[in-house]
């Protein structure tokens, strides 16, 4: 397991992504080899500290290696599929209403109660994505 010291005189948290280390001057941690390669690309605050030879311990085993977090996926929902021009205007006005309780105003032309029906899909599905899956 690589050994990494923090070289620089001040108190640093470093910037890679998932780790964000708190180091002290002249602090010395196992890491894996991903954040070691990463940290010893910047030779002037970071340096490979030989293995030390194994001694009795005198303090608490230190903890384990330093590693980069694993990302979760997302899991990416379906969208449903819903053929809105499939439909006609009492279908529009129905589907509005028992999916969205909302009342579509059977007056107006198919087409612009279509552009609703697909206005409140929209706005209904966006909050859903927001709340959970993107």
């Amino acid at each position: 397991m690589p050994r990494v010291k923090y070289l620089s005189t001040c108190i640093k948290t470093d910037s890679i992504n998932n780790i964000g280390l708190r180091w002290e001057p002249g602090q010395v941690r196992n890491v894996t080899a991903e954040v070691a390669e990463r940290l010893l690309a910047y030779s002037d605050t970071w340096a490979q500290e030989k293995e030390q030879e194994p001694q009795a311990p005198q303090t608490p085993p230190a903890d384990e290696p330093v590693g980069l977090a694993r990302e979760e996926k997302a899991m990416e929902e379906p969208l449903p599929v819903v053929d809105f021009h499939a439909m006609d205007k009492k279908t529009m006005v129905e589907y509005a209403s028992r999916h969205y309780n909302e009342r579509l105003d059977q007056r107006q032309n198919e087409n612009v109660i279509r552009h609703k029906l697909i206005d409140l899909f929209a706005r209904h599905h966006q909050v859903e994505w927001a709340e959970g899956g993107e």
